[in-house]
């Protein structure tokens, strides 16, 4: 299903959560017996003017009595259901939560039949013989999500810039790596189950941090220049630079694309431009126009800003239907030109970031790229080492936003990165 669905079909909304607890020294789980004989996690639906987020805390508290907060996503699955004849779109998201309190559980008669509290292995091997086959990813997810959290990794790898100490980037990719490989793991086990007609790539085995040559920063380098305010003379001035500083490819707006590939005739430098940029807001059929103009006019790469607010509440289907369109359109040339899908990742959870470039890449991106320079944060080497794991061997990687010395390009390379998106392409090259 994707956002085609929603024009034409009723939705309905439902949200809880897969709350957890420490008591004795173990984890304890949250699960209910509902009116169907299954044993399931609390949830109901929104109501009016409620968040995703709000809805599932109040179902979780009205429905068990427990009072709880989030700590992550666990994931949405979707189906169609029927109300008086006519399809609905039912769409259910879960939370990781954790029990606020020691208060044990009391169910609300009326809608469920029992409500409590089981040891994590105990709730597990129940769920798993009685409960609905569609959350049977929900036990993995939690338990790496978990991972994440207990190990502080959003502090102590995430939020580590390229730029740190490089003793520092490989100690904490030392602490992360294994939680990193078992979150990758739980989100392919998550859309096998919640979009198994989305082919995923097979999972490869990639080591880093890597090696990279001398001449590896310029390679990678697209010197890039989207600005609202840049003029043809300002793109006319990069692509000059590009030529004399051999620079393999420029990235500018689309209404510059036959500009830069006039000032590029015969030099070898490549012209990449973007689509729904810079926010990815744009309906499924504006952006594949744009690419359809974006080819005609003889670009050499895209790279794509994915609809980030689907990515961001678990929406993969239209995620996967916008990159699945651009990519037709790519293809329509010989040889087709190489996309990138630009998740922004300071906008996701790392398990949104490992959950687009997955989708990304199934849906016909050759790169997965971290952000467009206009969110709160650019690359960094744990989101670009989560994607490169995520995608080895299926798509390459770009790293972008805030690249602006040769440390920074290099950490990034070797975490990972294939391509570096950068407004200072000429300080990336100041070996000094």
């Amino acid at each position: 299903m994707g956002a085609d669905d929603v024009v034409t079909i009723r939705v309905e909304r439902a949200a809880g959560g897969v709350v957890v607890r420490e008591r004795n020294g173990a984890r304890e789980v949250l699960l209910i017996d509902d009116q169907y004989g299954k044993v399931s996690f609390p949830k109901g639906h929104l109501e009016p003017g409620e968040s995703w987020e709000q809805a599932a805390l109040r179902e979780v508290q009205e429905e068990t009595g427990v009072i709880a907060r989030i700590a992550g996503d666990i994931g949405r699955v979707e189906y169609l259901i029927e109300r008086g004849g006519e399809p609905v779109r039912k769409q259910v998201r879960l939370f990781l939560m954790v029990a606020e309190d020691g208060s044990e559980p009391v169910h609300q008669a009326e809608e469920v039949n029992g409500a409590y509290f089981l040891p994590w292995d105990e709730a597990r091997r129940r769920h798993d013989e009685r409960g609905y086959a569609n959350w049977r990813f929900a036990f993995q997810k939690a338990e790496a999500l978990l991972t994440w959290r207990d190990s502080r990794l959003e502090e102590a790898w995430r939020a580590l810039g390229p730029d740190e100490p490089w003793d520092d980037l490989v100690a904490a990719w030392r602490e992360a790596e294994p939680v990193v490989r078992k979150l990758v793991e739980a989100c392919r086990e998550e859309l096998a189950v919640t979009f198994p007609e989305l082919p995923l790539p097979k999972p490869q085995s990639l080591q880093l941090p890597r090696e990279v040559t001398q001449g590896a920063v310029r390679a990678a380098i697209e010197s890039t220049l989207l600005k609202p305010e840049a003029s043809e003379i300002d793109v006319q001035n990069l692509c000059l630079e590009a030529i004399q500083h051999n620079l393999p490819m420029v990235c500018i707006s689309p209404r510059h694309v036959s500009l830069a590939k006039q000032a590029m005739a015969a030099s070898g430098v490549r012209v990449c431009t973007v689509i729904g940029f810079p926010h990815g807001t744009q309906a499924v059929n504006a952006m594949r126009q744009e690419a359809l103009e974006a080819v005609a006019a003889g670009v050499d790469e895209i790279d794509m800003v994915g609809p980030i607010g689907a990515l961001a509440e678990g929406d993969v289907w239209t995620y996967a239907q916008a990159v699945r369109a651009v990519s037709e359109v790519a293809r329509l040339r010989f040889p087709s030109v190489p996309l990138k899908v630009i998740l922004e990742t300071s906008a996701l959870g790392p398990d949104a970031v490992i959950k687009g470039a997955l989708v990304s890449a199934a849906a016909g991106a050759d790169f997965v790229k971290t952000s467009t320079g206009y969110h709160k944060a650019g690359a960094r080497p744990a989101d670009v080492a989560m994607m490169a794991v995520a995608v080895a061997g299926s798509a390459g990687v770009k790293a972008s936003g805030g690249i602006r010395t040769p440390v920074a390009a290099r950490h990034l390379l070797r975490f990972g990165a294939d391509r570096l998106g950068t407004s200072s392409a000429l300080k990336l090259l100041d070996e000094a």
